[in-house]
């Protein structure tokens, strides 16, 4: 069982068909620090607290919640995945238990990633996550994400 929420970590944010990234609209922005929210993909249209994209995702309009239930505060660290290509994250310890416990109430559903405001990927979540841990996949390259995920580091340095 406790491989099971391992491999949950590692493929929870593995996007079935559901990714935009940067490369799809502009160039990854300059700035040096990145800003990361995490919020929940809704059911659809009408719901208190959710809002419509302004742009459709593989042809399918999609409503999020208008608050994120993580951001770059409650992260601790990112990382290239040399291999892959994808972003390792490490959450704090606040963010460990937040995202256990979207994770365990959320199965079945999506999250939306934003940085920077833009869209980056709407993940199905499968198995809460309990590490603390996870990876996000989309179609950045390996050199925009390991650019993506200098950034994190710099907006989670404390000062």
């Amino acid at each position: 069982m406790e491989k099971k929420f391992v491999y949950a970590g590692l493929i929870v944010l593995c996007a079935l068909g559901f990714s935009l990234s940067y490369a799809d609209e502009a160039e990854l922005p300059s700035e040096d620090k990145a800003s990361i929210e995490f919020k929940i993909v809704c059911a659809g249209a009408g719901q208190i607290g959710c809002r419509k994209l302004p742009k459709r995702i593989n042809q399918e309009e999609l409503y999020v919640t208008t608050t994120p239930f993580l951001s770059t505060n409650d992260i601790v660290s990112a990382k290239i995945n040399e291999g892959s290509g994808a972003i390792d994250i490490q959450f704090n310890k606040e963010g460990t238990r937040i995202f256990n416990e979207i994770t365990s109430k959320n199965a079945g559903r999506r999250m939306a990633i934003f940085v920077d405001g833009s869209l980056l990927a709407t993940p199905r979540i499968y198995d809460p996550v309990i590490t603390g841990k996870m990876t996000i996949t989309s179609s950045l390259t390996k050199e925009e994400a390991k650019a993506l995920a200098g950034r994190i580091n710099k907006a989670t340095t404390k000062k």
